[in-house]
């Protein structure tokens, strides 16, 4: 059936009773516009504007007067937040537990592809499934390398790769990069090499995360019907963070989910300001495309910071971004100016001014200070300063990273209670610790293949049910790990849960020889926590890359570092953008828009366009303070350089030039 005949049209009854369950406030024109649509269109909606959240209450009242118990709402994403608000706010409601189970569906766009598409494949030809996980494929390569596999990771090295950055091109295991031109030339010896090592592993059952869409684009081609049977089973499909998925991920969506079906309705929400992948049109799913509703009010901050962030919109923004934030009154929106050769009192006065105008209390969204590039590589005197680690010699580019692997059990541990103070979220944490329970087990030399659903800590618990006393040891290694308020200590470590976690890789795969070879001793090994300090202070240190600042006057200041990419859809308390070099300076290159002068000639060159972007991403994170950190020479001289401080301050910075460290 369509939509409209599964669901009456949505009243605004509705729209009172999900607001009064909800505690919604202030759905303007555009929003009850978005609520009240059964049909196909896009959403742009601006950073802060609560798109999740409005997400989540469309869904609310499809799901309170939903009639069909075979067909239901898809909903995908690039994250789990959907279906974490879904609980949040609905969980302990009726309407809240008929979304989360059948017929519908809500999870990412890689978990969709995976459930029905890539594993449906790997079943019906007879492929096992062990691990879908970057490090553990790069592990299987290495092993399917045997001796060869030194001169193949110093091959790669030079290249900036590893065996775990590498993808599967097509799937034919036993040949899978048969004359195409990957890494290398097919004619060299290296390209035999990977070839046959990819092969290997994929026919093991290991996979990275981006090769389920491989996996799945060769289902669709097996089975033309799949499509069709998908739309028939999701006759409304709402897509949340469009601007983020990429060409293949689109021509795969487009696919399965035309937009000009009759029978489906596909609802796509995102913000075209913050693309990340940028399509050539049409032909792969251009966002925003047709019927489209503009949502520019953000409540996350103040109009001085949205007037400020505005003229970096690369899709033009009728009337302007809308700031409706309480937050920010007495912070100044600053532009440090510092000396060409020395950043070295830029994360100082930052921090100083945070001190100044932000209480303690205030600071719960973080202060953070972000880079356009945030690795120091091929680097130049000329370039300075290039990356965020001219800024802080300890920044480290690696533990940021999505795919960072920890080295060890304990620091996985450790960063997955960092990740918890950060997020106030424990599922992603709980996850965290139980990929390090399925990494000790792979390095173990387990095999079985895992059947994985959606959360490895469900699988987990499923396999373990059968003992009920290791089970219980599991669930309350986690409450330790992640709640227990003291940190945990290397006596402990050794005489306790090592061996606990030995017992409980035994039980997962029972019939199997464990082996407890070096590398997974070492996996186990107890580490010093270093740089990654202790989560349990009342100020916590709450990454690696977290810089602290103290003056012995007020409280300290903990500045956490990150590349502009990595915050995409978190807010910040604060937020400092520094100048990084890629081609040029980054934000000399971006002055022409601070001073409220584009140069529309260059306005869509992409170099242009990206950086825009980035920058449009990374001033609407803070609620509160908005800074840059530009050198002293990209204001230039004499009459030039009071001109552009005039304009710089017209527009609403106050600027701070810093004097010589």
């Amino acid at each position: 059936m369509r939509l409209q005949e599964l669901v009456p049209a949505v009243t605004d009854e509705d729209i009172e009773w999900v607001s009064a369950l909800m505690s919604l406030r202030d759905l303007d024109e555009p929003r009850r516009a978005f609520l009240k649509r059964l049909d196909t269109l896009d959403v742009a909606a601006c950073p802060g504007s609560g798109k999740t959240t409005l997400v989540v209450a469309k869904l609310a009242i499809l799901g309170r007067h939903w009639r069909s118990r075979t067909q239901g709402v898809c909903v995908l994403s690039h994250t789990n937040a959907a279906r974490e608000e879904i609980e949040h706010r609905l969980g302990a409601t009726e309407v809240g537990q008929r979304l989360l189970r059948y017929p519908h569906f809500i999870d990412t766009i890689h978990g969709f592809v995976m459930r029905f598409l890539a594993t449906p494949w790997l079943r019906s030809n007879g492929h096992p499934l062990v691990m879908v996980d970057d490090e553990a494929t790069g592990r299987a390569r290495g092993r399917a390398l045997g001796k060869d596999r030194r001169g193949v990771e110093f091959y790669l090295d030079q290249k900036e790769k590893t065996l775990a950055d590498l993808r599967l091109p097509s799937v034919d295991f036993s040949a899978p990069l048969q004359g195409k031109h990957y890494i290398c030339s097919p004619d060299a010896p290296t390209h035999g090499k990977l070839c046959r090592a990819m092969g290997i592993a994929a026919s093991e059952g290991y996979f990275c995360y981006d090769e389920v869409f491989t996996l799945g684009q060769a289902m669709i081609e097996q089975e033309p019907n799949v499509a069709h049977s998908l739309h028939a089973r999701f006759p409304c499909v709402l897509i949340d963070e469009m601007q983020d998925t990429d060409v293949e991920q689109n021509r795969l969506l487009n696919h399965i989910f035309p937009r000009d079906v009759a029978n489906t309705v596909v609802v796509r929400v995102g913000d075209p300001n913050q693309q990340i992948f940028e399509g050539d049109g049409e032909s792969d799913g251009a966002f925003p495309h047709g019927e489209t509703i503009d949502i520019c009010t953000s409540f996350r901050f103040s109009q001085a910071i949205a007037s400020l962030a505005s003229s970096f919109a690369v899709a033009p923004i009728t009337g302007g971004l809308i700031g409706r934030g309480k937050t920010g009154e007495g912070c100044p929106n600053t532009i440090f100016v510092f000396p060409d050769d020395d950043t070295s009192g830029v994360l100082g006065a930052y921090a100083r001014l945070v001190s100044r105008c932000l209480p303690v209390a205030e600071r719960k969204d973080g202060v953070h200070a972000l880079g356009s590039v945030h690795r120091l590589k091929n680097y130049k005197d000329e370039q300075f300063p290039k990356a965020l680690e001219h800024y802080w010699s300890d920044y480290r580019s690696d533990a940021n990273s999505s795919r960072y692997a920890p080295k060890t059990f304990v620091e996985g541990i450790r960063r997955a209670r960092a990740h918890l103070v950060i997020s106030g979220h424990a599922h992603e944490s709980v996850e965290m610790i139980a990929r390090c329970l399925l990494h000790l087990a792979e390095r173990a030399g387990l095999r079985r293949p895992v059947k994985i659903r959606t959360r490895l800590h469900r699988y987990i618990e499923r396999s373990l049910a059968a003992n009920a006393k290791l089970l219980k040891a599991y669930q309350r290694g986690i409450y330790l790990y992640l709640f227990y308020p003291h940190p945990l200590r290397e006596e402990r470590w050794v005489q306790t849960h090592a061996g606990l976690l030995k017992r409980l890789i035994e039980e997962l795969h029972v019939g199997e020889e464990v082996l407890f070879n070096p590398e997974a001793e070492a996996y186990l090994a107890w580490t010093e926590a270093g740089d990654m300090a202790d989560v349990d202070t009342g100020l916590p240190r709450k990454t690696i890359n977290t810089y602290r600042f103290e003056d012995g006057k007020d409280d300290p200041v903990d500045v956490q570092l990150a590349s502009m990419h990595s915050v995409k859809g978190k807010t910040h308390t604060a937020t400092l953008i520094v100048e990084t070099f890629n081609g040029q300076h980054v934000l000399e290159m971006m002055l022409p828009w601070l001073e409220g002068k584009p140069l529309v000639k260059k306005e869509h060159l992409v170099t242009y366009r990206k950086n825009r972007m980035l920058m449009y991403v990374g001033m609407t994170r803070p609620t509160h303070l908005l800074c840059l950190a530009i050198r002293s020479s990209a204001l230039g001289e004499g009459e030039v350089r009071a001109g552009r401080r005039a304009a710089l301050e017209a527009q609403g910075w106050v600027i701070n030039e810093l004097e010589r460290g």
